[in-house]
């Protein structure tokens, strides 16, 4: 299976899919942001820096005692790669 790096849109729809609260939402859409706005004023790649922060927490509501790991999971399953 090839990996590939995911765009945001796939990214935004993997955290819904996984998440239902708004609060959770947010907090994503606002680390995303953050991640966004340091990886432009340090040079780095904004668009796969966004993706990260947007997907950080994806397994938080539904695997809490599994969270990090779960999200390994998950990714691997989607053939996402993991190269940060």
């Amino acid at each position: 299976m090839s990996s590939k790096v995911p765009t945001r849109e796939e990214a935004y729809q993997l955290l819904t899919e996984y998440n239902r609260s708004d609060s959770l939402i947010k907090h994503a859409l606002a680390v995303e942001g953050v991640m966004r706005y340091f990886a432009r004023k340090r040079g780095e790649d904004e668009e796969k820096w966004g993706v990260i922060g947007l997907i950080h927490d994806l397994d938080y509501e539904q695997f809490p005692e599994e969270h990090c790991h779960k999200s390994e999971e998950i990714l691997k399953e989607k053939g996402w790669q993991n190269n940060c």
